[in-house]
């Protein structure tokens, strides 16, 4: 964990830098260079202490009064955000600046205004963006519908519906109130199973019991079950863990577990969080024992928050795996093959949707967009999603 907190401090230190760069060419080119500096040096600092201002106290969010998460707490992460993706840019403008006069030699008397109209250009549509992202598409959580079929399938379980809710992340990004929306339209679908996949809390431990006790309202006739996430762990794993002891939710941990009445028909597998790789694949330890629990004569159902674990289960006999951990990527680019390019894919090999084995169809895998976001709450082409799958007979 300390090579990760390096890399969250390193990265918080240089998107401030990046603000103080943007803040300087944006402002009226009739200040002298050290009222620039000043102004931007006190600026960037006023907006950097806000973190600060609620890491001392003992409040969560959902304690204080609304305003504080939408206005201040949205605003500053959808700010630090854009400043990190403009001054990226913003770099590529500074480069520009010194060979666009070579090409074009007019350009010399008029590139301060240009830099300036560049930062502020880079700024303003990058905040408008993601903004956009935050207080509109983040919030329209939907119910994605799939319909598996499989040849096999036990005339018991044809019409079998499962929902999939993954990724809540509860903490300064999410209320206790969206939660409890997203559990009630569960609910409302009235599913057979209910399975959950991790990261319920972002990382701070104040946030479990209010957010398993919501959790603990889902019903389904089979039961509910879920795994834990790496999040979960950086939280604080034991926690996590009392937290759910006091709930009817089975948590499994490379174990199985057949479901309220199905026993010899389903055979619900959870395989545990390998933690490290946070922005990896990761990888799995003690997959045979997971394996080992698969039943040759049943319908394998494998819970796992990371989607990487189907590079090894789709030359198996599970015939449904279902994960989350990517949320999509947060952003996705349209048109851009069948799914559209997730940001995710700079990371991982499975972003969302559906999945399939080459060797066996009906060997299939579900990456969840998920509820919560990290970062910044913002969500842009990729809304937030519930998942309901029906199993029928091909």
């Amino acid at each position: 964990m300390s090579s990760f907190f390096a890399i969250v401090i390193s990265s918080f230190l240089a998107v401030a830098a990046f603000q103080y760069t943007l803040i300087c060419y944006m402002l009226p080119k009739g200040l002298s260079t050290t009222a620039r500096r000043i102004i931007a040096s006190f600026v960037t600092l006023g907006i950097n202490t806000i973190p600060f201002l609620y890491l001392r106290t003992n409040h969560i969010l959902d304690q204080l009064p609304w305003w504080h998460r939408e206005l201040i707490v949205f605003i500053y992460a959808v700010f630090m955000v854009a400043s990190a993706f403009s001054g990226v840019l913003f770099l590529i403008v500074l480069l520009a600046r010194s060979t666009l006069p070579k090409l074009w030699p007019r350009f010399e008397k008029s590139k301060r205004d240009f830099v300036g109209n560049a930062a502020r250009t880079l700024v303003g549509t990058s905040f408008g963006v993601l903004a956009y992202g935050t207080y509109h598409e983040n919030k329209l959580l939907e119910i994605s519908r799939i319909a598996l079929s499989y040849k096999g399938l036990h005339p018991d379980l044809c019409g079998f519906r499962i929902v999939h809710i993954t990724d809540i992340h509860a903490g300064p990004f999410i209320s206790f109130e969206s939660i409890a929306k997203t559990i009630s339209m569960a609910n409302a679908l009235k599913p057979d199973l209910i399975v959950l996949t991790g990261d319920y809390v972002n990382n701070n431990p104040a946030y479990v019991d209010g957010c398993v006790r919501i959790l603990n309202d889902l019903k389904a006739n089979a039961g509910v079950f879920g795994v834990y996430g790496n999040h979960d762990y950086y939280t604080g794993i034991e926690s996590v863990r009392k937290g759910f002891s006091k709930t009817h939710i089975s948590m499994l941990s490379h174990s199985r577990n057949a479901g309220k009445g199905l026993e010899g028909l389903l055979n619900i597998i959870g395989v545990d969080d390998p933690v490290s790789g946070w922005a990896t694949d990761a990888r799995f330890k003690d997959l045979r024992t997971v394996f080992g629990l698969c039943e040759p004569n049943q319908f394998n159902l494998l819970l796992s928050h990371r989607p990487g674990i189907f590079k090894t289960c789709k030359d198996r006999k599970i015939q449904l795996t279902l994960a989350g951990h990517t949320h999509g990527g947060q952003v996705i680019i349209p048109g851009v093959g069948e799914r559209g390019f997730s940001l995710a894919r700079f990371f991982v090999t499975y972003t969302h949707g559906l999945y399939k084995s080459d060797k066996d169809s009906e060997v299939r895998m579900y990456v969840s967009r998920g509820i919560g976001t990290i970062i910044a709450p913002t969500r842009i082409f990729c809304k937030p999603e519930i998942v309901e799958f029906t199993l029928i007979r091909a």
